[in-house]
């Protein structure tokens, strides 16, 4: 029996986890297509695909910080060592 409750003195060291910092390629600015001064109606609707694209980037690396910001703040099970 003694040799059981030399097992039971054990102390929870608690770690923290190293701050990620979210990459920069995240964090720029998205790029506005240059408005051309002079456009046809086709022009117009080319112009517009080009700033869906953009959004869609953007919300891509909205979602991708996001996904980062989550996992920082989500329990870390393994930060607990006993």
């Amino acid at each position: 029996m003694a040799l059981l409750t030399g097992c039971g003195n054990t102390k929870a060291e608690y770690v923290l986890a190293p701050h990620i910092p979210i990459p920069a390629s995240l964090l720029a600015d998205c790029p506005i297509p240059d408005i051309p001064d002079k456009m046809t109606w086709g022009d117009i609707a080319e112009y517009n695909i080009e700033l869906m694209s953009v959004i869609k980037a953007c919300n891509l690396d909205k979602k991708a910080i996001r996904e980062i910001e989550q996992q920082r703040n989500a329990p870390d099970i393994g930060a607990k060592r006993e």
